[in-house]
């Protein structure tokens, strides 16, 4: 073992025996300072309560770190952002500590805290509190009814936000609040508007004292450890990190390790501000190559040294844990908060951007094995090399998830279809599950509302009534037993979801207003068209502004449910309409004939041309009714990325004439239904190619399991690589894998104490396999596996 790789593996395991608890001190200190400053402007309060927590919060520094800082009080802490939503952990207060998944601790003081100071405060004032007062009937009847899921950001931030850590970095807090300055001097306070600008501005100071101020209290306190310390290496190591704390983020980095500490301390402090998934270091191979050239050309570190400190971020990345409801919790389990670095791709000219720091990072996800940060690769067919794409299935091969593998060129194009031109579209980069962002430059909820397509096909078969309640949710579009053609189901089935997609819209603009009164000045620092503006991001100042994302849910339902119908009861006519009807509504119950005739239709993701045309032209439908709504922020934005409320979305709805049971999961993502793909993946490639990826603008989510002994040989290794380049050459923006055995994964659930570190690819996030619920197992257990990386026999003889 490698030196280094003795004091990461110590904080890896200090983090593992440490147990999430609730973090209520940076909430005491804003109630507090809300208090203090009412009647203030709302952005001068939100800014100086961050500059309060940087002055008063807990700081410590544990042993063996080279990279410091914490946004909490507590090394693995949930902050709760009780401006955003309070109501969490009020109604879990006695149940947060024990419940299945993501429990967090909370000791009877906190309860205490929460009970006497917080909450009395807080109720009635939160962003929820008026979203619950604000929800649009229609919209609100379609969530409770599990036709969609469009609050959850509403507990979470802003949405997933690239900062610009590069700006931080290159310029210092000293550079961005002389482009403040500059930017107040020039206005006229007698013009309309210049007084709130004014006060924003002012705001932004305020933000930037506070992170001065954070700093430097880690300097003095890494100074007063080392004066105590009797370890003569480590005393140097705390010497060091003093005097760089000293340095950064106040002013510009000059070396590789100053870079980084600048990174993580504004990158802490975006948590600080509003604890939320999806901030997104973006990539970090090109804005911090600078530093590491010029430190290895210097000799000042070497490539170990270089190593060492990456993978001390690598640990850092996992302390904070996303704070979330029991529900959600349920199906999303593991605290995610999908902070996605990013490697690979082309540069701003277009040329190929991989250089030697992309290797170092992709070895720092190999040689850690945490499931943050959640790294992705962008690929570029035409200009990145084999080498690099080698180093990738190298990667992939360890069976951790990582990393996701992205098209460079249909990132770029789906850049563009967001109104970026070309030059800047080349420097896009993942964020959050597998969304699509620009460092500094972009404000978004990239995927605010999820629709439940198997609702949506449902809907069209009971003519709008919910089948539970047998209540009218949605409109009318026909009983389908009077249906005469193929045609009019399907345009059936397309009237339900523009509906859907309407109310969707609707609860986006109530959204949209109230992520208004929320301002995010930390976030904004960094996104230089707010300062120029005088706006913050929440309110539209960064350079581009993009409408809400609209995420679909149970792609595989919708086209095999289509296929189902066509084939079975206008082509073949072996069922009539009301005979289909009746057997799914009795989830198949009795009418076993008639479900062996539904399963026996070709289903998506087996190159079948018929089959495929459906997927074609449903989500080009889909994508054209989504982009057809605006918001004030600009045109709203489709996607298919739902990480696991399929499989929430699942419990929600009947049996499906594809064959598909009731209250079973929904297919994953853009991949098929689980079992119904069988010829292999380069069949799932052709048939996941006829989705037009360009269109879904906030990205698109392929997984896809491979057997372990695929590529654990020279031969597999460059099938692997021609099968990632197969899905650049398809169009298709993103896969990624999971490289483990079904049996490990039985195992792992009949003996979770044994398999603590297995990581698993979910969809959008890597998690630890035991931490999940036992619905969402099942689901990634029966995933299809592969059982080869070339077209198969089998495949051959369809055609």
């Amino acid at each position: 073992m490698k030196n280094y790789l003795r004091r990461i593996e110590r904080m890896k395991q200090r983090l593992r025996r440490t147990k999430p608890e609730v973090d209520l001190e940076n909430a005491r200190i804003l109630t507090r300072v809300f208090k203090e400053t009412a009647g203030e402007p709302l952005a001068i309060r939100k800014a100086k309560a961050f500059k309060a927590q940087c002055e008063e919060k807990t700081i410590e520094i544990y042993s063996g770190e080279l990279i410091i800082g914490n946004p909490g009080s507590k090394l693995r802490g949930g902050i709760v952002s009780v401006d955003t939503c309070w109501s969490v952990l009020a109604e879990e207060l006695d149940t947060i500590s024990t419940r299945a998944h993501d429990p967090f601790y909370i000791s009877s003081e906190e309860k205490k805290l929460f009970l006497e100071e917080i909450q009395p405060y807080w109720e009635g004032k939160s962003t929820y509190d008026a979203w619950v007062k604000q929800i649009p009937a229609d919209t609100k009847t379609l969530r409770d009814n599990g036709v969609i899921f469009i609050d959850k950001r509403l507990m979470r931030g802003s949405g997933e936000v690239t900062a610009s850590y590069k700006q931080i970095i290159d310029e210092g807090l000293v550079g961005i609040k002389k482009r403040i300055l500059k930017r107040k001097q020039s206005l006229n306070l007698t013009e309309p508007g210049a007084y709130e600008q004014d006060c924003y501005l002012q705001a932004l100071i305020i933000t930037i004292e506070g992170l001065e101020t954070l700093a430097s209290r880690y300097g003095r306190e890494a100074r007063r450890l080392a004066a105590l310390e009797t370890d003569c290496e480590r005393q140097e190591e705390l010497n060091m990190i003093a005097k760089i704390c000293q340095r950064v983020p106040k002013y510009p980095a000059r070396t590789f390790h100053e870079a980084l500490q600048s990174l993580y301390f504004y990158h802490m402090s975006l948590f600080m501000e509003q604890n939320a998934e999806g901030y997104n270091p973006g990539r970090m191979d090109q804005y911090l190559y600078p530093y590491y050239k010029e430190d290895i050309s210097a000799g000042r570190i070497t490539d170990e040294d270089a190593q060492e400190l990456l993978d001390c971020l690598w640990v850092k990345m996992n302390e904070v844990c996303l704070f979330q409801d029991q529900a959600t919790a349920t199906f999303v389990a593991g605290y995610p908060t999908l902070q996605n670095v990013c490697v690979g791709g082309v540069d701003s000219l277009g040329r190929d951007a991989v250089n030697e720091l992309s290797y170092l990072i992709l070895q720092a996800t190999a040689e850690v094995r945490l499931s943050q940060p959640s790294l992705s690769v962008r690929y570029s067919l035409a200009k990145n090399s084999n080498r690099f794409l080698r180093k990738v299935v190298e990667l992939i091969k360890l069976g951790t998830g990582f990393p996701a593998f992205h098209n460079d060129d249909v990132g770029v194009r789906m850049l563009m279809n967001k109104g970026v031109p070309l030059k800047e579209a080349f420097d896009w980069n993942p964020c959050g599950c597998v969304e699509t962002s620009l460092e500094g430059r972009m404000k978004q909820y990239t995927s605010l509302a999820d629709i439940n397509l198997g609702s949506v096909c449902e809907l069209a078969l009971t003519n709008g009534k919910d089948r539970n309640s047998n209540q009218r949710i949605s409109i009318e579009t026909g009983d389908p037993r009077t249906f005469g053609s193929y045609y009019e189901f399907k345009e059936a089935i397309k009237a339900q979801m523009t509906y859907v997609i309407e109310a969707c819209v609707k609860g986006s603009h109530v959204i949209d207003e109230l992520s208004m009164n929320r301002p995010v000045p930390v976030v904004s620092l960094t996104h230089k068209e707010c300062i120029e503006k005088g706006l913050d991001y929440s309110c539209g100042g960064a350079k581009y502004t993009c409408g809400n994302g609209i995420t679909s849910v149970g792609v595989a339902d919708l086209i095999n449910t289509l296929a189902a119908v066509k084939e079975l009861v206008y082509e073949r006519q072996c069922v009539t309409m009301d005979e289909l009807l009746t057997a799914v509504e009795n989830n198949f119950e009795g009418y076993e004939s008639i479900r062996r005739l539904c399963a026996g239709v070709p289903k998506y993701g087996n190159a079948n041309p018929v089959v495929d045309e459906i997927a074609s032209e449903m989500f080009t439908f889909i994508a054209d009714e989504i982009e057809s709504y605006h918001s004030k922020f600009g045109k709203m934005t489709p996607g298919i990325l739902p990480v696991t409320v399929n499989t929430l979305f699942g419990l929600s709805v009947g049996a499906l004439p594809s064959g598909r049971r009731a209250n079973t999961p929904l297919a994953d993502s853009v991949s098929p239904s689980g079992g119904t793909d069988r010829f292999g993946p380069n069949a799932i490639l052709r048939s996941v190619s006829n989705i037009p990826h360009d269109r879904f603008v906030q990205g698109t989510l392929l997984n896809m399991k491979i057997a372990p002994d695929l590529i654990r040989t020279e031969k597999g290794i460059t099938q692997m690589m021609a099968l990632l380049k197969s899905i650049c050459s398809l169009g298709i923006f993103h896969a990624h894998f999971n490289v483990v055995d079904r049996d490990l994964l039985l195992h792992a659930q009949e003996a979770p104490e044994e398999h603590r570190g297995l990581l698993i690819r979910v969809a959008g996030y890597t998690t630890y396999f035991v931490d999940l619920s036992e619905d969402v197992q099942n689901e990634i257990i029966n995933r299809t596996p592969q059982r080869g990386l070339v077209a198969g026999e089998a495949w051959k003889e369809q055609y």
